[in-house]
C-alpha cells in the first residue's frame, strides 16, 4: 500500500508468494533428490555426522543451524519441518533443513513448499565456522549462543519436539500445554507461549487411565497432547486464497453476487456465492463439533478472504473431502454436495488412540478447569479487540496528521506571479535578493513537508491494512476457540451421565431388595418376578446408554485437551506480528527522519538579516 506514496514497502512482498504452488510443482520431501547442491551441503553433513557419532539427531541439527545466525524461533521451525519423528535424520531431511536455512537467510519463508518452489534457484546457505562443529562436539555438547544470549534449550519449538520424541508415535508432532498455569498452581511448565508442558497431577479417585498410570511428586512425568504441528497453521500472515467479485451476477429473478475464489495450492479458480460459504461453515460445525474452525463472517471480501485462508491453514480441514471440493471443483457447489455422496456426519474416533499415552486423569484435570480457560479466552478476546481498535484509531490519526501537514505545506508554496505595478515608490515592490531566496527555500521546504505528510499517511495505511489485519486473524482464532468451548458446554454429558448413574444404582438396589423378598416368600412370586424383569430391562438400557454417554464425554475431553494446546500454539504468531510491526515503525521513522533532516537543511538556508529584505 505504501507504493502509492513512492515508498518501499517495509514488509516486503507477501509471504504467500514464496509458498505458492504452481501447476506441476513438487511438494514432496524428495524435491532435492535430483538437484545438484553446493559443496557446503556435503561439508555440513560430514561435520554433523562426526559431531553426532555417526547419526544426525535433532540436537545435532540444531547445533549445525546455530552457525547460520538465524533467530532461535526460525531455527526451531526449520528443525520441526525437517524432522520426520524418527530417532535420526536422513541426508534428505538434512539437505531440506539447509535449503530452508538458506531461504530464511534471504528473508524468505522457510518451508518445504518454498524449497520445492525455488529448487531451481536456491541460495547457498551460509554456515560460518561449521568446521569447528566437530571440535566443539569433542569438548561436550555445546550450542552456539543465539541472539539475546539464550541457548537453544529455551526454544519452545525445539523443547516440544525433544520432550515429545519418546511419548509420541513416529508420525506425530507434539505441542504442550500447562493445566497448572491456568489454575494458578505450580508445575513444570515452560515460560514460552507455545510450549506448555505440564506435569501429571494426582487424580481424585480411581479413574482408569488411557496410557501409563499417573505419577505424582518428584517422579511426575510430562505429557503433551497429540496434535498436528504443521507450521503453516500458525503462520497467519500466509495467504493461499484470493477472492474478488465476479463480473457476472447469478440468479434469474433475484440477483446475487458471485465470488471468484482463486486457490494457489489447488491451482484452481471456482465461482461461489455467499450461501456456499455459509453452507461450508455449517458443515464444519456439524462435522467437527469439538474442534476449532473459523466462523463465517458477514458479506465482504476481507472477511471471506480471512475465512477461506483460515480453513486451508488448518491441516485436518485442508484434507477434508468436501473442503477440497469447495476450493477445487468448478461445478456449482450445490450440485457437488448432491452428487458427491460425502460423509457429513460428526467425526468418530477412538479417544484412547487420540490421547496418545496421556493419562485420562491429566485430560480430566484439564477439562475440570474448563471455566477458568473460558475466562482466559474471554480476556484474550477483549485484549485483541482493544488492540485492533487502538491500531485503527492510530491509523486514522496518522492519516489525519498527514492530511493537515500536506495542507500546511501548500501554504508554504509560493506560485510564480507577475509583480503588480504601483504608482507609488517602487522600492518595496521590487523583490530583494533575500525575498527571492526566501521564496525559493520555502518552495523546497513545502516539498519536504509534503514528503513527510505522505510518510504519515503511508504509515497509517500500512498500520490499518497490515498490522490491524494480522491482529484480526488472531482475533478470529480467539472467537473460534470461544465458539468451540460454547459448543462443548452445550454438548457436555456430565449431568446426563450422573442422572443415569443415580437411576441405575436405584434400580439395582430395587432389584436386590425384590430378589431378597421373593426368596424369603414375603411377596407373591409372579408379581415380583415381573417387577424384577422390568427393572433388569431398565438396568440394561441404562447401562448401554451410560456407556455411550461416557464414550462421548471422553471424546469431548480429549478434543478439548488437544484444541486448547493448539489454541495456545497460535500465540507463537505474536513474534512475527510484533517483529514486523516494530520493523515497519523503524523504517517509517527512518524515512521521516531523513525527510525532516532535509527540511532542516533548507530551513537553515533561509535568510536571517532583516535589512536584506528591504534593500
Amino acid at each position: 500500500m505504501s507504493d502509492l506514496y513512492d515508498i518501499l514497502d517495509p514488509w516486503g512482498p507477501s509471504n504467500g508468494r514464496a509458498t505458492a504452488v504452481g501447476p506441476g510443482m513438487e511438494t514432496s520431501r524428495e524435491c532435492l533428490d535430483k538437484v545438484v547442491l553446493p559443496p557446503i551441503y556435503i561439508i555440513a553433513y560430514s561435520a554433523a555426522l562426526k559431531s553426532g557419532g555417526g547419526r544426525i539427531t535433532r540436537e545435532v541439527l540444531q547445533r549445525v543451524l546455530g552457525f547460520s545466525d538465524l533467530p532461535r524461533q526460525t531455527i526451531g521451525q526449520i528443525v520441526l519441518a525437517a524432522d520426520m519423528g524418527v530417532e535420526a535424520l536422513s541426508q534428505r531431511d538434512f539437505n531440506l533443513a539447509l535449503a530452508m536455512t538458506a531461504l530464511a537467510q534471504k528473508n524468505m519463508t522457510p518451508t518445504i513448499e518454498s524449497v520445492a518452489f525455488h529448487k531451481g534457484d536456491l541460495p547457498v546457505p551460509e554456515l560460518n565456522g561449521i568446521e569447528t562443529l566437530t571440535a566443539s562436539a569433542g569438548m561436550g555438547s555445546h550450542s552456539p549462543v543465539f541472539d539475546g544470549g539464550n541457548s537453544g534449550n529455551d526454544d519452545p519449538w525445539l523443547s516440544a519436539a525433544r520432550n515429545s520424541a519418546a511419548a509420541a508415535p513416529p508420525t506425530s508432532a507434539m505441542a504442550g500445554m500447562s493445566v497448572a498455569d491456568s489454575a494458578g498452581k505450580a508445575g513444570a511448565s515452560s515460560d514460552n507461549n507455545n510450549a506448555y508442558l505440564a506435569k501429571e497431577q494426582q487424580s481424585g479417585g480411581g479413574t482408569a487411565n488411557f496410557g501409563e498410570p499417573a505419577r505424582t511428586g518428584a517422579n511426575a512425568e510430562t505429557y503433551v497432547p497429540k496434535i498436528n504441528m504443521d507450521a503453516v497453521q500458525w503462520q497467519l500472515d500466509l495467504e493461499d486464497v484470493t477472492i474478488k467479485e465476479s463480473a457476472e451476477r447469478g440468479g434469474i429473478v433475484f440477483k446475487h453476487t458471485n465470488y471468484e475464489v482463486n486457490t494457489r495450492s489447488f491451482s484452481a479458480m471456482v465461482v461461489r456465492r455467499y450461501n456456499d460459504f455459509f453452507w461450508i461453515s455449517s458443515y464444519l460445525v456439524k462435522r467437527y463439533p469439538y474442534r476449532m474452525h473459523p466462523n463465517i463472517p458477514p458479506k465482504g471480501f476481507p472477511g471471506l478472504t480471512r475465512f477461506a485462508n483460515a480453513i486451508l491453514r488448518i491441516p485436518f480441514l485442508r484434507r477434508d473431502a468436501l473442503v477440497i471440493q469447495f476450493f477445487s471443483n468448478t461445478d456449482e457447489f450445490s450440485r457437488v454436495v448432491k452428487v458427491g455422496n460425502l460423509d457429513m456426519d460428526a467425526e468418530e474416533f477412538d479417544p484412547k488412540e487420540e490421547a496418545a499415552g496421556v493419562p485420562e486423569s491429566e485430560i480430566q484435570q484439564t477439562y475440570q478447569a474448563f471455566d477458568e480457560f473460558y475466562g482466559q479466552v474471554t480476556r484474550d478476546e477483549e485484549k485483541y479487540r482493544t488492540q485492533i481498535t487502538a491500531l485503527e484509531k492510530i491509523s486514522r490519526y496518522k492519516q489525519a496528521i498527514g492530511d493537515e501537514l500536506n495542507a500546511y505545506s501548500d501554504t508554504l508554496h509560493v506560485p510564480n506571479m507577475p509583480s503588480e505595478g504601483s504608482q507609488r515608490s517602487t522600492k518595496f515592490h521590487v523583490l530583494s535578493r533575500a525575498k527571492r531566496s526566501l521564496r525559493s527555500n520555502l518552495n523546497e521546504l513545502s516539498m519536504s513537508f509534503s514528503d513527510a505528510s505522505l510518510l504519515d499517511k503511508s504509515q497509517g495505511e500500512v498500520m490499518k491494512t497490515m498490522s490491524a489485519e494480522y491482529l484480526r486473524r488472531l482475533y478470529d482464532v480467539v472467537i473460534s476457540m470461544k465458539l468451540m468451548m460454547e459448543r462443548v458446554r452445550l454438548m457436555d454429558r456430565s449431568r446426563d451421565t450422573q442422572r443415569i448413574k443415580e437411576r441405575n444404582d436405584a434400580n439395582v438396589m430395587a432389584v436386590t431388595q425384590l430378589s431378597s423378598e421373593t426368596s424369603s416368600g414375603s411377596a407373591t412370586g409372579p408379581a415380583d418376578r415381573g417387577g424384577i424383569e422390568r427393572l433388569e430391562r431398565m438396568i440394561k438400557e441404562d447401562t448401554t446408554e451410560l456407556a455411550k454417554l461416557e464414550h462421548e464425554q471422553r471424546c469431548i475431553g480429549v478434543r478439548f485437551y488437544q484444541e486448547l494446546a493448539r489454541y495456545k500454539c497460535y500465540e507463537s504468531f505474536l513474534q512475527t506480528h510484533y517483529h514486523r510491526f516494530v520493523e515497519e515503525q523503524i523504517k517509517h521513522h527512518t524515512l521521516a527522519l531523513n525527510a525532516w533532516k532535509q527540511a532542516l537543511v533548507t530551513a537553515d538556508d533561509l535568510p536571517t538579516n532583516p535589512l536584506h529584505f528591504i534593500s
